[in-house]
Parts: structure tokens; C-alpha cells; sequence
């Protein structure tokens, strides 16, 4: 059974992952979400668990389907 711990650690790490390989920094990828660059931080170290809105948000900042950021988070854990 998965853990929301394990989940939110997994979802950083591909954010995180998905963010250097646009070469954006934390602040532009905030700008373009519409978040503030602290939240995008506490994202990527898994402290905070993201809603479906915000999943949206930061797939479409990211050019990405938000099925696509899912998947890698689930071959993640």
C-alpha cells in the first residue's frame, strides 16, 4: 500500500527531475503555474502534496500532458 509520504517524495523527485531537464529555475516554473517559488521548493523535497488543480497547473508550465507527470510519478514509487 502506498503512503502519501512516499507519494508526495515521489512527486518531487519528478517534478524536480522535469524542471532541470527544461533548464528552468524554481522561480520560472512558479511564474508560469502561477505559484509561489517557495510552494514549487516544498513540492520537490515532498513536504507538500499537491492537489489535481495544481498537478494541471504544473503539467501545462511544464509542456507536458498531466497523464504523462502521473506516469512517471507512478513508475517512481
Amino acid at each position: 500500500m502506498i503512503s502519501l509520504i512516499k507519494l508526495d517524495a515521489a512527486f518531487g523527485k519528478t517534478l524536480r527531475k522535469r524542471r532541470l531537464a527544461k533548464l528552468l529555475t524554481q522561480e520560472v516554473l512558479a511564474t508560469e503555474a502561477n505559484l509561489s517559488r517557495a510552494y514549487i521548493s516544498d513540492l520537490e523535497i515532498g513536504k507538500k502534496d499537491p492537489s489535481l488543480f495544481t498537478v494541471f497547473k504544473l503539467a501545462e508550465a511544464l509542456k507536458l500532458k498531466p497523464s504523462t507527470l502521473i506516469d512517471e510519478v507512478e513508475n517512481t514509487i
